[in-house]
């Protein structure tokens, strides 16, 4: 028979179990677990960090990722249980300074606390973007079968959370969705497809047979929701490349002459193809809203075309 509750706790007893080494993969995958399961606040001096779980292994990994990763500065770290139903186990950790706060990417240079995730983790590539969901996953990952039909759900504290996971899955080739309720903010993953490919590649492939083997990640053709977001999908993608080709053309130009906040938008987009333009302006600096950067690259296209005139 199938149980959700069953199959997330394998889930995040496979994923707690995975060893990986890379250095950027793994600092993905720790802020992705602060950023849905707790914070991270640079005040008073000092640097504290919270983070609550579901069970204590998770906080107590976390832990020792943070203690790894990091652990050049001295931290005071501990993982209480919180009283409550159900039990629910706190990472706590103090630092003197902003380093710690710093190191995580989760707060800017001002101490300013990141809305989304930072912007080396949102632009890292599919390696990192597998670094997110494992992070993601093991902080609030749940697998639920609304409806009959299996999904991943996982919660997020905000929209610009949301939007980085999205991208981070589009980036493994999954097909993600943003979903808002009167509650809270989440992704989900319902493509089996998309389900059984963002398992394996975030080292869950034992839940990913199970769930083919009960009919979650099996089917035979796509659902029509599926296959509209597949070409919006592909549409947008199309739109991003011809957007590319034209600012790429349009640094080639102007040279040294393009103005340097058109510039940079410009670098932007030639340098991440693949991401929409609400994540461009996530990495912008300061920050931009989509409408901000798409203006950027219009005028950016503009002052070339018309250089190009008077050449």
């Amino acid at each position: 028979m199938f149980d959700p509750e069953r199959i997330t706790t394998e889930l995040h007893r496979e994923l707690g179990a995975v060893r990986e080494e890379r250095p950027a993969v793994r600092h993905a995958g720790v802020v992705t677990q602060l950023r849905l399961a707790g914070d991270v606040a640079a005040t008073g001096g000092r640097t504290v960090v919270r983070a609550e779980f579901a069970v204590p292994e998770t906080a107590v990994r976390l832990r020792r990722e943070m203690g790894d990763l990091y652990g050049r500065m001295p931290v005071r770290a501990e993982v209480v249980a919180v009283n409550g139903r159900p039990l629910r186990y706190l990472l706590r950790m103090t630092a003197n300074g902003t380093d710690l706060a710093r190191a995580t990417g989760l707060v800017d240079r001002l101490g300013r606390p990141v809305l989304g995730l930072p912007p080396a983790v949102v632009g890292g590539g599919a390696a990192v973007a597998a670094g997110v969901w494992r992070g993601a996953l093991l902080a609030r990952g749940r697998i639920v079968r609304p409806s009959g039909r299996v999904r991943i759900q996982v919660p997020c504290p905000g929209p610009a959370v949301v939007l980085a996971l999205v991208g981070a899955a589009r980036g493994l080739g999954v097909l993600a969705a943003a979903q808002e309720t009167a509650t809270e903010h989440r992704v989900l993953v319902r493509d089996p497809d998309s389900m059984d490919t963002l398992l394996r590649a975030t080292g869950a492939s034992g839940v990913a047979d199970a769930l083919r083997r009960c009919g979650g990640t099996a089917a035979p053709r796509a659902a029509p929701s599926a296959t509209l977001e597949s070409v919006n999908s592909r549409r947008a993608a199309e739109a991003a490349d011809r957007t590319t080709a034209r600012v790429r053309w349009a640094l080639d130009v102007l040279g040294p002459e393009a103005p340097e906040h058109l510039r940079a938008a410009g670098m932007l987009r030639v340098e991440h193809t693949t991401l929409s333009l609400s994540r461009l302006g996530l990495l912008a600096d300061p920050p931009l809203s989509k409408d901000a950067v798409a203006g950027r690259l219009r005028r950016l296209v503009a002052y070339a075309e018309e250089h190009a005139g008077q050449a």
